[in-house]
């Protein structure tokens, strides 16, 4: 029975994500928009994390934080729609996304700020990488690391998600109680953990929003 909780956990939290999602959204990083309350992860495709670095022209700057800037400037005070595909094990809608007639997904590659994700779908977007990288677009305009080896890498330092106006202080994680990862807590029944409540640590919360396993 302990062993079908965390699949029991993902199946309720799957059937309280919508099919489609419309609304105009704000954007956490290169490849997660918001919308409506509704966390949407852009299927297929990879983008760089938010504290992540590259070089162009010999010099390094903040490829992570480009990338959410030029979805960021896609999306500005339009209306984008979601639709699902899939439910990652965060409870995030994993969808195609699209404003205006262009598919956000897709243009995030044709520009070179993402990469397709081929261990999640992201085949389908081979050629549009193949034009950026023939253009010298985005990240292909220096050299990058792969985003899914960047957070492989122990010595990167931790994603601080999208430059916001304001920040909150830090609160230490409460004693007592630990969560080595997301998918113990998913299995607890305890996500989304808020900072300050028993066994919210910084390690769990991703982009630094005060939610972590959200």
């Amino acid at each position: 029975m302990r062993a079908l909780l965390p699949l029991l956990l993902l199946s309720t939290a799957a059937a309280q994500v919508p099919a489609t999602v419309t609304g105009i959204p704000t954007v956490t990083d290169g490849d997660t928009l918001q919308i409506r309350g509704v966390k949407v992860r852009l299927y297929g495709i990879d983008a760089p994390e938010s504290s992540q670095t590259c070089t162009r022209a010999g010099k390094t700057y903040g490829c992570g934080r480009e990338a959410a800037f030029a979805l960021a400037d896609l999306v500005r005070n339009k209306t984008v729609t979601c639709t699902r595909k899939d439910v990652d094990r965060y409870g995030r809608l994993v969808g195609v996304c699209s404003v205006g007639g262009t598919e956000v997904n897709r243009w995030l590659v044709q520009q070179g700020w993402a990469l397709p994700y081929l261990q999640y779908g992201g085949g389908i977007y081979n050629g549009a990488a193949g034009q950026a990288k023939s253009a010298g677009k985005g990240l292909y305009a220096g050299t990058f690391q792969n985003p899914w080896d960047y957070r492989k890498n122990p010595a990167s330092p931790p994603t601080a998600g999208t430059v916001r106006t304001s920040t909150v202080p830090p609160v230490p994680a409460i004693t007592g109680v630990t969560y080595s990862n997301c998918a113990v807590v998913l299995a607890a029944g305890k996500a989304p953990l808020l900072r300050g409540q028993p066994g919210y640590a910084p390690k769990l919360d991703r982009d630094g929003d005060g939610v972590a396993c959200e």
